[in-house]
């Protein structure tokens, strides 16, 4: 028995379009995963340097932070420096 007399023609045509179908479907879409996948890849960056940003600010804002304290509590210290060293000086009489 001969292949054409088990499946008509136009069943052949029709597997033939379906498959080429298939393929044109697949094709298009392995592209759009590539696509993704780079848009995978720039979202990554974009929200790895999002996060260092935010680290930066925090830490600015620590050290910004920790120098106001620590001018003011130098501030302090020099003044109570000058009052104790203005106190001594009242002390002494010059002849």
């Amino acid at each position: 028995m001969a292949l054409g007399a088990l499946v008509p023609m136009e069943t052949v045509t029709e597997y033939a379009d379906r498959k080429t179908e298939l393929e044109g479907k697949i094709g298009s879409l392995e592209t759009e995963r590539n696509s993704l996948l780079g848009d995978i890849t720039a979202l990554k960056e974009r929200v790895s340097t999002l996060e260092l940003e935010k680290a930066v600010n925090m830490l600015e804002g620590e050290v910004q932070t920790e120098k106001a304290v620590l001018e003011e509590k130098a501030a302090k210290f020099s003044e109570e420096t000058f009052e104790v060293e203005s106190q001594g000086s009242e002390g002494v009489q010059v002849n």
